[in-house]
This record gives structure tokens, sequence and C-alpha cells, in this order.
């Protein structure tokens, strides 16, 4: 990877001329994509330029070899990802919201979910359909909103997305009333793949056995809304209480 190979060329003395407008641009094409922007090393990200990276790796690191290792290191990510492992690349952004969100519920099922996503897809889909009723109990008991603990998924969804504004009958713009549907269709047909494909239920002998793929479904459709539903509750509260 060129953007590497420029850092470590600096880094043990070896810089060209040329290597500094190159690490602009490139520099540029991946900060411009909010993906790979996720995935920079620290110090791409806070070093506009090249010359800026000379005194943060030299204050560092005092050998070549110590500095090589820690910038192979430091782009392993945006490497795995550029090599075609993008997958997962989208869990970052929902820890983020999951730590922010300081529910020890939350961040157990979470976890819960990606550690079963590969090896126990029945349990990642269970801890996914947990995940999504720890989230909406949690902002529910936040804000204050009474609900019964009998309320199955769909039922204790809306609750959630009414008191949040995310209601699709709440809305008169078409295309925002169109993805708050699909979002509350999504939790419906969320609930039914966990009813048949999850280790909640027994299943019969020859009975339809979930793989990685539904639990890669399952995990991902709940860490996405599981996402959206806090950064909604956090940003309403921010504005509630700065007027």
């Amino acid at each position: 990877m060129n953007l590497r190979m420029l850092l470590t060329r600096l880094a043990t003395g070896e810089d060209k001329k040329e290597d500094g407008e190159e690490y602009i641009n490139l520099r540029g094409e991946f900060v411009a994509n909010s993906f790979t922007k996720a995935l920079l090393p620290e110090f791409v990200t806070s070093c506009r330029m090249l010359n800026d990276f000379w005194p943060y790796i030299k204050s560092r690191y005092s050998t070549y070899a110590e500095r090589r290792d820690y910038i192979r290191e430091a782009f392993e990510p945006l490497i795995a990802y550029l090599e075609g492992d993008k997958l997962y690349l989208h869990d970052n952004i929902i820890n983020q919201s999951v730590e922010s969100f300081d529910c020890d519920t939350v961040y157990h099922m979470w976890g819960k979910a990606l550690d079963r996503r590969e090896a126990d897809p029945d349990g990642a889909i269970t801890a996914a359909r947990s995940l999504l009723e720890s989230v909406c109990k949690q902002i529910l008991k936040e804000r204050n909103v009474e609900y019964d603990d009998s309320y199955d998924l769909p039922k204790l969804f809306k609750t959630t997305a009414r008191c949040l504004n995310l209601a699709p009958q709440l809305h008169n713009e078409g295309i925002l009333k169109q993805i708050l549907s699909g979002v509350q269709t999504t939790v419906h047909g969320f609930a039914s793949l966990r009813n048949e494909l999850s280790d909640a239920h027994g299943q019969p002998k020859g009975g339809y056995k979930a793989n990685k793929r539904h639990a890669e479904l399952a995990v991902n459709l709940a860490g996405s809304i599981t996402s959206f539903l806090i950064q909604t509750h956090q940003e309403t509260l921010l504005k509630s209480t700065s007027n």
C-alpha cells in the first residue's frame, strides 16, 4: 500500500522529494470516504502533510525496526478492508454508539452477538434480538416512558419509535416516512427471522438450521438499528437540554 510505504520511507530516512505531494493526494482519497477514514491510523488523520509525521514518529520510536512495525500494525485494519475483508467494517461505527450509550446490557448483548456470529449462528440471532429489546427498554427507561415486560419486539420498538418521533405516521415527508416504515418492517421481519432460525425455540428433526449468512443478516440489522436509535435518543436529548 502506497500510503504506508510513504510513511515508512520517511520514518526510516529514505523519503523521496515527490512523496509529500503523493501523500496529500492519497490521504485525501481515504479521508473523503467515511468508511476508509474510520480505519485510517490516527496519525494519518492528524498529519495533513507528510513532514508532520516526522516529529510524531521520531519521538515515539528511536529505531527503524520499531517504526516499521508500528506503521505496519497501524495500517492492518485498512489494508484488510481494501483486500476484501469489508463485511464487518461497520462494526466499529456501531461500537462507538454502543459505548457512548453506557448501558451494560446493551454492550454485553452487542459483544455476544459479534462473538457468536460465525461459530454459533443460532446464538448470534438470539443475542441480536436481545440487543434490540435491551436498547429499546433502556431508552424508554431514560425517557420515563412506561412499557410492559410482556411486549413483544415489534410493540416494544413501536413504543420506542413514538417517543423518539420516529414513527412513520408522525411524518409527512414522503422519503422520511418511507425510510422509517422500512425500519419498522425490518424489525417485524427480524423478529420472524429469530423465531424461525434462532436457538430460542426447539426445532423438530430436519428443521431448518441457521447458518453464518443468517447470523450476519440478523446481527447487521440489529446493530444498525440499535445505533440509529441510540444516536436519535442522544441527539434529541441534547437539543432539549440546550433549549
